[in-house]
């Protein structure tokens, strides 16, 4: 991969005239994007695509994976692995329901991880395009098998794109691993039941990350789940909040502004409809602001709606 990406590089960089005023500009945005996330409470956990293009240059262990929706047909990083939200999600096996929404269970996801050449060692750096959230989706899944270094592309492919670097060579060809998942650990999710038990308790709370039209109840698209609604006691704040028009992530003191009155000295729970969502919020709240116990509700509105009756704030 690392050939691959230097040539490809090379080849750009030689088609950009020197010193141009675009190239200052990128400059200045990526010292920009490093000092942001420097101030993350988990800052390692963060990439800008100038760090992710000298990590790749420096560690031959890294492995990228790109959430990429096929039918967009974006042009992936160079030399990364992609995969779509399908791959690794499974119906639920609490209600009849083929719909694909909850998190694929351990062996079926180190299978993947080893397909892509990544070990318990590898450094894997996983990026989207578009709204983003489907990127911490795969983080929070593969963190919980207790990888010790996974990380985000802040602004994900695009922002790849706008600092020049390679893109294309999707999948390429790697020596299969044997992952073994080394700590599985599923304190970040949250059951029905832990759900259920949160609600009215004044020691959570359930932090709704959908639209305005989803959290009022007068959505009329909700595929999988029974009905629209809300899961009772929860607060809203829609999972956009967290990052700029243009997809990066907000600052530090944004992001504290936004969440800290509604998290500090709180349990947290966080849905969506299927979880995707909520993944990005949620990690956000632990690993950007450093906030304790933050559970993401794998199941959301979808499987809430098909085991309660509570249709009601």
């Amino acid at each position: 991969m690392k050939k691959t990406l230097v040539a490809a590089a090379m080849a750009a960089l030689m088609a950009t005239p020197a010193f141009s005023d675009s190239a200052e500009s990128e400059t200045l945005l990526e010292t920009s994007m490093s000092a942001k996330l420097a101030e993350y409470a988990q800052a390692q956990s963060f990439v800008s695509a100038s760090m992710l293009y000298q990590l790749l240059e420096t560690n031959e262990n890294t492995v990228v994976i790109g959430v990429l929706d096929p039918g967009k047909g974006a042009e992936p990083i160079s030399g990364s692995h992609t995969l779509w939200r399908y791959d690794y999600s499974s119906p639920s096996k609490r209600f009849q329901d083929s719909s694909k929404t909850m998190q694929i269970d351990t062996e079926a996801m180190t299978s993947i991880l080893g397909q892509f050449g990544a070990s318990e060692d590898s450094t894997i750096v996983v990026y989207a395009q578009g709204d983003l959230h489907d990127a911490f989706r795969l983080y929070w899944q593969i963190k919980m098998l207790g990888h010790s270094d996974v990380r985000y592309l802040d602004g994900g492919l695009d922002a790849w794109v706008a600092a020049g670097y390679p893109t294309g060579d999707r999948n390429v060809a790697s020596d299969a691993a044997e992952y073994k998942a080394q700590n599985v650990n599923t304190i970040q999710l949250a059951t029905y039941e832990m759900v259920r038990n949160a609600v009215d308790n004044p020691d959570w709370v359930i932090l709704d990350v959908r639209t305005a039209e989803e959290y009022a109840g007068t959505s009329s698209y909700f595929p999988g789940a029974t009905r629209a609604g809300v899961i009772p006691s929860s607060q809203w704040v829609e999972w956009t909040n967290a990052q700029n028009e243009d997809g990066s992530l907000k600052s530090l003191k944004e992001l504290e502004d936004t969440y800290g009155k509604i998290v500090r000295g709180k349990k947290v729970i966080v849905y969506c409809h299927t979880g995707v969502r909520a993944a990005h919020t949620a990690m956000m709240l632990s690993e950007a602001l450093g906030a304790d116990d933050v559970h993401v509700y794998d199941g959301s509105w979808t499987e809430w709606s098909h085991l309660d009756s509570a249709q009601d704030h």
